[in-house]
């Protein structure tokens, strides 16, 4: 099951409720944003992912929280926890705190600051890179535009394909939302994305090494 997680639970990534979505992309980023999704795994709720932007002096400072736990018979069979702290200069990351707990297995990234590229430090050592560096951060549609995106959890630099869909309605609180589809195709995995026609992120789905499928869907709250 892990294996898909490693992808749609990255820094993000990510998610928008449906809080803002008459303000561009653009006035958004000088605005204190709040994300909250619920997280399912086929019609079973399992836990939440969390995002909070803050404007900073030459960029804005993001904070991740993601929390799953998957039960069997009353047993915890798989369990998920993740934090980041990132700063965002535009949309390149300048600077990246991760750790996971994933199902027991301790996983770290921590960016170092080089002459001129950006070096990750993970399990498997350091790491440098190139440009403009993107994360599967969904509350950027510019990651739309990436070839390559950072996972946050693993630090794997992945080669990625964007294909959008066009319009997509998508059912969210039993109404009928107005949305543009997106599909990111990493390795034989995919990622679709729903935004608003402002281009707020929305939900997201994707299927499982089992064949189950996990969906983010915003929320008011999150406890």
């Amino acid at each position: 099951m892990n294996g898909i997680f490693r992808y749609v639970l990255m820094s993000v990534s990510l998610f928008a409720v449906l809080l803002m979505a008459g303000m561009s992309f653009e006035a958004q980023a000088n605005t204190d944003r709040e994300w909250q999704f619920r997280v399912f795994l086929d019609d079973r709720e399992i836990g939440y992912h969390k995002v909070r932007l803050t404007p900073e002096e030459g960029g804005r400072r993001v904070n991740v929280e993601a929390n799953f736990k998957v039960k069997v018979l009353f047993i915890t069979a798989y369990r998920y926890e993740h934090q980041t702290e990132e700063f965002w200069k535009g949309s390149c990351l300048a600077n990246i705190n991760s750790r996971t707990d994933d199902n027991g297995k301790d996983l770290f990234i921590q960016s170092k600051p080089g002459a001129n590229e950006f070096v990750v430090e993970t399990h498997d050592g350091p790491q440098a890179l190139e440009g403009c560096i993107r994360s599967f951060a969904y509350w950027d549609p510019e990651l739309l535009k990436a070839s390559r995106l950072l996972n946050t959890q693993t630090g794997e630099y992945q080669a990625v394909e964007v294909v959008e869909l066009g319009e997509s309605p998508i059912e969210i609180d039993g109404e009928l939302v107005e949305a543009l589809q997106y599909r990111i195709l990493i390795e034989d995995r995919s990622i679709d994305l729903w935004y608003t026609p402002e281009m707020d992120w929305l939900a997201l789905q994707s299927v499982t090494d089992g064949g189950y499928r996990i969906r983010y869907l915003p929320a008011r709250e999150v406890l």
